[in-house]
């Protein structure tokens, strides 16, 4: 009784706990894919080429084609290190999310985030030297 009085009722949770991380964090999954054909990634420098969706990242495609891609954040765009220079080929637009961590590692003006972006036809990147 006296803990109650000083401290008062608790009162109810106005909004629900949830998980910590939102639905939407990837937000590559916020652009929608424009075809250009059947969708493909030829990681040139590792002579790999990848046939996939159109709309699939970079990132996915380089896991489904056995690369071994650092993506230390777990593609939530924030760490950078799962970025490859394009080649040539459409891919997605540059989103601000991901501008915004380019801005701190990026070494050319075509190098993109994997886990970002979205592969939107046939497409030719070069993969850094991973650790």
């Amino acid at each position: 009784m006296v803990f109650g009085k000083l401290f008062g009722k608790k009162k109810k949770a106005e909004t629900p706990v949830t998980d910590s991380t939102p639905d939407d964090w990837n937000r590559a999954d916020q652009q929608p894919a424009v075809e250009d054909g059947p969708g493909s990634v030829c990681f040139q420098n590792l002579d790999i080429t990848h046939a996939c969706d159109s709309g699939t990242t970079i990132l996915d495609a380089a896991i489904a084609a056995g690369i071994d891609l650092n993506h230390y954040c777990g593609g939530m765009a924030s760490c950078g290190s799962c970025m490859v220079t394009v080649v040539s080929g459409k891919v997605s637009d540059l989103d601000d999310m991901e501008e915004a961590t380019l801005d701190v590692v990026l070494e050319d003006d075509r190098d993109r985030l994997g886990c970002q972006c979205r592969v939107l036809g046939p497409v030719t990147v070069i993969v850094p030297p991973q650790d």
